[in-house]
């Protein structure tokens, strides 16, 4: 968020507030958000590693052997610290860059801007995002394919085991799919974001709820623009999730780094191709475009709600 709503006086004159002021309600929104949709982003999980995997396995299957090995409170606590750490990271770092970026290519904020340079804001916001929770990424997917339980749901022994059998670069293994992740999930979302919400109030207005129901706006606009994202962003998800399954699981070191990477990211794209069809790439889409669809909907409530509460006039 970059243009000011209000000014705060001080000492008889005005300041501008901080961009920095939106941090702390974004962070906060992040941090909700992550918690309330961990389930849905490990059945998502465990549905894209199983692409590569030798037999085909329905989501009930997935989820009774998930079961068997760690228990019904395995669904909600196993790899839940780098995951909630990790995405909370992730989206108060994307929703704070995003206008920022916006400002520094556009030279205006993004309810000025167009498609263009939301997009060109949303690709150079999802890098640092990207190369900041890879350790993160690296140590969730760990533990929540951790079948035979050596890791004892710790993200710290998750990265150092990691490390000592592959080096430090193992902690970017998918580096180039995680990337492509961001950047076509930003993407999609806020430039689609303002449409959705568009359609979301005329909708309401039809049905005789106009200007009664923003929060209803943010909610529906916002889980449009999730899964919206989510169409573009799949395909990078599952691929890097397969690269990172087979490093992580004792694969070859260094093949999913930030060198290797390009290649063997479509090596491993064109392998699921072959043997799934196109429609691979888009495995546990479905669980995919909830947990984003859902994500984005919460984010597009919660910062506003918790700019209020923590009284920022930033939008």
């Amino acid at each position: 968020a970059v243009a000011p709503l209000a000014t705060v006086a001080t000492g008889g004159a005005t300041k501008q507030p901080s961009v920095l002021s939106t941090l702390p309600p974004i962070a906060l929104a992040a941090l909700c958000t992550a918690a309330i949709m961990y389930p849905v982003d490990l059945v998502r999980a465990l549905k894209m590693a199983s692409v590569t995997a030798g037999k085909s396995e329905t989501t009930l299957q997935l989820l009774a052997a998930f079961k068997e090995t760690h228990g019904v409170v395995g669904f909600f606590t196993q790899g839940l610290v780098p995951e909630v750490a990790r995405a909370a990271w992730m989206r108060a770092l994307k929703f704070f860059l995003f206008p920022v970026m916006h400002e520094f290519v556009a030279h205006r904020p993004p309810s000025e801007g167009n498609s263009a340079t939301k997009a060109m804001a949303s690709v150079i916001a999802s890098i640092p995002e990207s190369i900041t929770i890879m350790p993160l990424e690296i140590s969730k997917i760990c533990l929540q394919l951790d079948k035979a339980k050596v890791l004892g749901n710790s993200m710290f022994k998750a990265i150092s085991d990691t490390v000592k059998r592959c080096g430090p670069a193992a902690l970017f293994t998918g580096y180039v799919g995680v990337q492509y992740r961001q950047a076509a999930w930003t993407t999609g979302y806020f430039v689609s974001l303002d449409f959705f919400k568009n359609k979301a109030r005329t909708a309401l207005d039809y049905a005789g709820l106009e200007g009664k129901a923003q929060g209803m706006v943010n909610l529906a606009g916002g889980f449009c623009a999730g899964v919206f994202g989510a169409c573009f962003n799949t395909p990078g998800d599952v691929i890097r999730t397969n690269i990172q399954k087979t490093v992580l699981a004792g694969g070859e070191c260094g093949v999913g780094g930030i060198m290797a990477g390009p290649k063997n990211f479509f090596n491993v794209g064109s392998s699921i191709v072959s043997a799934r069809g196109v429609g691979g790439l888009w495995a546990g889409f479905g669980f995919k475009a909830l947990h984003l669809g859902g994500s984005g909907a919460l984010m597009a409530v919660l910062v506003p709600k918790f700019k209020q509460l923590l009284n920022v006039n930033y939008d």
